[in-house]
């Protein structure tokens, strides 16, 4: 634990760059893993496993560990996290923070490093994943390291459809379950859901935009420009608008439609060297206030293209919408 401890610091700190800490996140893996007793094991296929909910996809536990990998994906998070518990804190006392954890992998990573640096007077979890192996791994996890105080409860549930209980309410909703663009994976779904029950939690993340930006390949995939500064500094964008948002705001905007559209944005192109430029979706997520990724910093942020039939012209307009279901998306259409 006093390792763990050590390694969460310096997760933490913020005198360090995020993207300068993969050998302490490749560390602390290890020591969750070495510390479960369930024998979970990586497959070598990564989809053994995988459940499609009615809300979307849940990666399989395998792709779960994986995605510790994306390291400064999990540091931001860690670090999001910490800074939401710490301002929780200062607004109610005499009982924990109540941090209500969906879809926690066989590791529940998010949580488990920082039950080192808050007591269970402090900060509580409630734990839930929609795979029994995860579950099991992850309580073993926090047996075997002496954190079981730190634990209200452990749920094997689909966190689209689990029940907030009234004598619990959370006052942070913690998930990372989406995939770029917010295809496919249930984020936006059971954001919803969860914030329903629950009106007055803060998310975390915070909001996930996404948005539409005509960019210039040949600059913007420059392999000459290794570094991340100096890519930035040379890139060719126009930056037309966000498409798509996701905050505590948006989804209480939804309120009850029983739609399986969410509405979005109408966005007419603006004047643009047709030959010159291509129009791409970038995934921005404020995990809670300054903690953010940007494009790059994770594979949750890399530019996609605007896959669309037909040639978009300047004039042009563009409708979306969030498609909900067992198979979300962003849809949209071009109005010329």
């Amino acid at each position: 634990m006093k390792q763990l401890k050590r390694l969460t610091e310096s997760l933490l700190d913020p005198r360090s760059p995020a993207y300068s800490l993969r050998p302490e996140v490749v560390e602390m893996t290890a020591i969750l893993a070495s510390s479960q007793t369930s024998g979970i094991a990586r497959q070598k296929d990564i989809t053994h496993r995988e459940t499609r909910t009615a809300s979307g996809l849940a990666v399989s536990p395998t792709m779960a560990i994986m995605c510790i990998d994306d390291y400064v994906r999990t540091i931001q998070f860690i670090r999001g996290t910490h800074a939401a518990i710490v301002a929780i804190r200062k607004r109610i006392s005499g009982r924990p923070v109540r941090i209500l954890y969906a879809g926690c992998g066989p590791y529940a990573t998010l949580a488990v490093p920082l039950m080192t640096i808050f007591s269970p007077n402090e900060a509580t979890f409630s734990i839930l994943d929609v795979h029994p192996e995860s579950i099991a791994s992850a309580k073993s996890i926090v047996d075997t390291l002496g954190f079981a105080d730190s634990v209200a409860g452990f749920a094997t549930a689909d966190a689209g459809s689990y029940k907030v209980g009234t004598d619990w309410p959370p006052d942070i909703i913690l998930m990372e379950i989406m995939n770029v663009c917010l295809k496919s994976e249930p984020q936006v779904a059971v954001t919803r859901h969860l914030l329903r029950q629950a009106p007055q939690a803060i998310l975390v993340p915070e909001e996930i935009r996404v948005d539409l930006t005509l960019v210039n390949p040949s600059r913007e995939f420059d392999p000459d420009c290794l570094e991340q500064e100096r890519a930035a500094n040379s890139r060719d964008r126009i930056p037309v608008a966000s498409v798509f948002v996701v905050n505590r705001e948006t989804v209480h905007s939804w309120g009850d439609q029983c739609s399986e559209r969410l509405p979005a944005s109408a966005v007419q192109m603006p004047a643009f060297p047709e030959h010159r430029y291509e129009p791409m979706l970038f995934t921005v997520i404020r995990i809670y206030e300054d903690h953010v990724l940007k494009d790059y910093d994770s594979g949750l942020t890399c530019p996609r293209p605007l896959s669309i039939e037909g040639a978009i012209k300047p004039g042009d307009t563009i409708r979306f919408h969030y498609e909900l279901g067992s198979h979300p998306r962003l849809h949209y259409t071009l109005e010329p």
